[in-house]
């Protein structure tokens, strides 16, 4: 088990709503992430895809899936001035994992894409 944590300067909802929506995860996370039955269909710009299953969905507090064989627990908590995120994974896949949070902090609080959108960059860039 691995533990990382980013302050979000956007309240509860608004971290939530970018892990538990179509349109938030493909803000950030995936090339797309369609959602059906409790499943999101993750194609990410790697080209890997993966059927994650949602395990536990409390809105504005933890979003837990099943992504690529591991267990990602995202708790959110509500501070002053934004949201404490926590992200509890199975594996230790530490770089995936930062890069993660980095870029869901970039999109929630300031709307900004840090992918880079080329699929010639992909493997070993922190960006893709």
């Amino acid at each position: 088990m691995a533990l990382w944590k980013v302050f979000c300067k956007s309240g509860p909802s608004d971290v939530y709503r970018a892990l538990s929506t179509r349109l938030g995860r493909e803000r950030f996370w995936a090339s797309s992430a369609e959602e059906s039955d409790g499943v999101i269909a993750f194609a990410l710009p790697d080209g890997r895809t993966d059927d994650s299953r949602i395990e536990q969905a409390d809105p504005d507090r933890l979003y837990r899936v099943r992504h690529f064989g591991e267990t990602l627990t995202f708790v959110l908590t509500a501070t002053a001035g934004g949201t404490e995120l926590t992200l509890d994974s199975t594996s230790d896949t530490a770089a995936e994992h930062v890069s993660l949070l980095l870029r869901l902090k970039a999109s929630v609080d300031f709307g900004v894409d840090l992918r880079n959108h080329d699929e010639g960059r992909t493997a070993g860039y922190v960006d893709s």
